[in-house]
């Protein structure tokens, strides 16, 4: 007889853009779990945001702290929300690391067009090339099917609000045993 590993962390990633940290500050609040937005706590430890941090460290060591964020979010004791950055699906050890049982993940996809006018509002970002949506199609094609090769629970956030998104998640969570709240109307 199999025993299901209960769900410690739900992990929602996708491109830049997509809503991660939205989602996921709205489902922690909900749950009443801990978020842990890459971001947030990488520019809490650094003290720079990751858009500096790229600029002075340069591509490779900012992807090294995102992975390295994800790493350490997931090896705490959950319950939490993991939000981690985008570039952790270039990452084999951060793809294991989700893979793992116990890690519900939560894959928002978006059109890049849309991403792109979402990645302009946030300062916070790096910014790469020209054109955010080429950036982003290009990240799209490699890494979508990275991600969906952890079989995640897949919603389409182009035209879905936070709070519908949030319903599905807490849905599939409930039918994992997930003690999900009702959520205030």
């Amino acid at each position: 007889m199999s025993t299901s590993v209960p769900v410690q962390h739900v992990a929602v990633v996708g491109l830049m853009g997509s809503g991660k940290t939205t989602v996921g500050s709205r489902l922690a609040a909900l749950l009443g779990w801990p978020l842990r937005d890459s971001d947030a706590q990488i520019e809490a430890r650094q003290g720079r945001t990751v858009r500096q941090l790229r600029d002075e460290l340069g591509v490779d060591a900012m992807h090294e702290l995102e992975a390295q964020q994800l790493l350490d979010a997931l090896a705490e004791p959950g319950p939490s929300v993991v939000c981690p950055a985008a570039s952790v699906a270039d990452s084999d050890a951060c793809l294991a690391a989700l893979g793992r049982p116990g890690v519900f993940v939560v894959f928002l996809t978006v059109e890049p067009t849309l991403a792109a006018r979402r990645f302009l509002a946030g300062e916070h970002r790096p910014w790469y090339g020209d054109d955010p949506a080429v950036f982003l199609a290009r990240q799209a094609s490699l890494r979508y099917p990275r991600l969906r090769s952890l079989y995640p629970l897949e919603i389409a956030a182009d035209e879905r609000t936070p709070e519908a998104i949030v319903r599905l998640v807490t849905a599939s969570l409930s039918r994992r045993g997930v003690p999900v709240p009702d959520p205030p109307s």
